[in-house]
């Protein structure tokens, strides 16, 4: 039951991150181009970046989450266990979504003051 387990939370979480990170890549694009519309590619490049390592650090985080899964017996405890460490991953992605967008608002402050 453990291998089924495995299976089905590093299939979601990992749809989850890959979903959930593209669509911040697309939709993320405008906000940080708006920052920075002198220099495009210098926007572009903090988006790939960001997209790069939001995908390191979650799927890293989701892989290495396994190893505390305990010993699972029926069908409700390979729910109960997938659904808390997804609800975990969840809150890291929120976070770190925060974390991004804030990191640019400061990173345009800074250029902000460089020009004056």
């Amino acid at each position: 039951m453990n291998q089924l387990t495995y299976i089905l939370y590093i299939l979601l979480s990992s749809t989850i991150v890959i979903l959930v990170g593209n669509w911040c890549y697309k939709n993320g694009k405008v906000y940080i181009l708006s920052y920075f519309p002198d220099d495009l590619n210098f926007g572009n490049s903090i988006n790939k970046l960001l997209r790069i390592a939001y995908y390191l650090l979650n799927l890293g985080l989701a892989i290495w989450s396994l190893h505390s899964m305990k010993e699972i017996d029926n069908a409700v405890e390979v729910l109960l266990e997938i659904s808390s460490r997804m609800s975990f991953i969840l809150l890291i992605i929120a976070g770190l979504h925060f974390i991004n967008i804030y990191t640019v608002y400061l990173i345009h402050k800074h250029f902000k003051k460089e020009e004056k």
